[in-house]
C-alpha cells in the first residue's frame, strides 16, 4: 500500500485507549496497600506496545518519496506538534503541584526541569524520574523521531527477513545482554530514566517492520482477520494481568497490531469507527494527565471518602469515567487546537514542502512503567 492510501486504524486507536486506562489503574492501585493482588497486572509493559504501534503508524503513513532536509524538518515539526503541547502543559502542572506541596515523592530539581523541557530525561542524563514521571517515554519516543530517517533507510535497504533478524537481535542484546546501562541488570523492560530511549529502539523498529509486512498483506486482507487481531490483543491483556513475560508480550503485541490492521483494512469503515476514534483520541491525555489528577484528586478523594480496599473496583471504574471525560475535553480544547496551530504555522513557513498524511501526526502514545522490575 502506498502512503497516499494511508488510513486511520480506529481499532488500534481503541487499543491505545484500553491500554491508557490499564496503566492508570496500574498506578491507581497504589493508593491503598490493602488492595487485592488481583489488580497487580503488569500493564507497565504496554509502553512497549505503543513504541511498536508508533513505529507502525508513522512509517506506514510516511511518504515513500520523502527525502532531504525539508521533508525531515516537516516530519519533526509535525511530531513535535503532536506530543509537545500536552507534555509542556503536564510539566507546568507538576511545577504547580510540587510548589503546593502535593507531590512529595518525585525528585525534581531545576536541572530536571531543563531535561524535561528538552525531552532528554530518558537519555541517561539523570538517575531518577522527575516531574510528570510517565513523560520519560515521550522523551524516548522523541529519540526515535530524531533517528527515524536512519531507521527508514535501513528498512528500505534490507529484505524483511533480514530486518526481522536485526529487530530480534536488538531485543536479545538490549533485554538479555546484561548491559550495565540499566538501573537493574538485564532490565530493559523496566528502564525509563536509565537510557529508556534505547528501550524504545527495538520496538519502534519492530513497528516499521510490521508496516512493511502490512504492505505485503494484500492477499490476506479479509474482514475475519480483525477477530484474530482483537483476540490476540485480548490475550495480551490477559497474560499481562496474570504475570510479566516481556518477550511474550512483545510477540502478542506485534501479532495483534499486524492482524488488526490487516483485518480492518478490509472494511471501508469499521463499525463504530467514530466512537472508537474518539476514545482513541483521549488516550494521550489520559496518559499524560493521569498522574497529576491521581495526586491532586483521586488519592485525596479515596481517603476523604474512607473507602475500603474491597471497594476499589467500583472506585477505579468511576475514576476511569472521570479521567476519560477530562481527556476528551483536553483533546478538544487544548491538544488538538495546539497541534493544528503549530502545523498551520509550519505550512505557512514552508508552503512548497510536501505534506505528510495526517495519520502520521495522529498516533503517539507511550505508557509508563512505574516499577523498576517487571518479573
Amino acid at each position: 500500500m502506498d502512503a497516499s492510501e494511508a488510513r486511520r486504524f480506529v481499532v488500534l486507536d481503541f487499543y491505545r485507549f484500553v491500554a491508557a486506562l490499564g496503566v492508570f489503574i496500574f498506578h491507581l492501585k497504589l493508593i491503598d496497600t490493602g488492595i487485592s493482588p488481583a489488580w497487580n497486572g503488569s500493564y507497565g509493559l504496554f509502553v512497549d506496545m505503543f513504541f511498536i504501534l508508533s513505529g507502525f503508524v508513522i512509517s506506514y503513513s510516511y511518504p515513500s518519496d520523502a527525502r532531504g532536509v525539508a521533508a525531515y524538518s516537516r516530519f519533526m515539526i509535525r511530531r513535535i506538534a503532536r506530543i509537545y503541547p500536552l507534555h509542556l502543559l503536564s510539566l507546568l502542572i507538576f511545577v504547580v503541584l510540587i510548589g503546593a506541596g502535593l507531590e512529595r515523592t518525585a525528585r525534581s530539581t531545576s536541572l530536571d526541569f531543563v531535561y524535561n523541557l528538552l525531552l532528554l530525561q530518558a537519555w541517561g542524563v539523570t538517575d531518577h524520574l522527575s516531574f510528570n514521571s510517565p513523560s520519560w517515554s515521550i522523551s524516548a519516543e522523541f529519540f526515535c523521531y530524531l533517528i527515524f530517517p536512519l531507521l527508514m533507510l535501513l528498512a528500505r535497504k534490507v529484505q524483511p527477513v533480514v530486518l526481522g533478524g536485526i529487530v530480534a537481535a536488538l531485543y536479545l542484546l538490549l533485554a538479555h545482554g546484561h548491559l550495565p546501562i540499566w538501573q537493574e541488570r538485564s532490565q530493559m523492560y523496566g528502564a525509563n530514566f536509565d537510557y529508556g530511549m534505547l528501550r524504545a529502539l527495538p520496538s519502534f523498529l519492530n513497528g516499521i517492520l510490521l508496516a512493511i509486512l502490512f504492505r505485503m498483506s494484500r492477499p490476506y486482507r479479509h474482514k475475519g482477520m480483525i477477530f484474530a487481531g482483537i483476540g490476540m490483543f485480548g490475550l495480551s491483556v490477559l497474560v499481562l494481568n496474570v504475570f510479566a513475560k516481556p518477550d511474550l508480550a512483545i510477540v502478542l503485541f506485534s501479532c495483534a497490531i499486524l492482524l488488526t490492521a490487516v483485518g480492518e483494512s478490509a472494511f471501508k469503515e469499521f463499525p463504530g469507527a467514530r466512537l472508537l476514534g474518539r476514545l482513541g483520541n483521549t488516550s494521550y491525555a489520559i496518559y499524560m494527565l493521569h498522574d497529576a489528577i491521581l495526586i491532586a484528586v483521586f488519592k485525596p478523594l479515596w481517603t476523604w471518602l474512607g473507602l475500603r480496599p474491597d471497594q476499589f473496583g467500583l472506585y477505579a471504574l468511576a475514576c476511569c469515567a472521570v479521567l476519560t471525560i477530562v481527556a476528551d475535553r483536553t483533546y478538544a480544547y487544548f491538544e488538538n487546537p495546539a497541534r493544528r496551530l503549530i502545523n498551520r504555522w509550519a505550512d505557512a513557513a514552508a508552503p512548497s514542502s510536501r505534506k505528510i498524511p495526517a495519520a502520521a501526526a495522529e498516533t503517539s502514545m507511550r505508557f509508563d512503567n512505574p516499577e523498576r522490575a517487571v518479573n
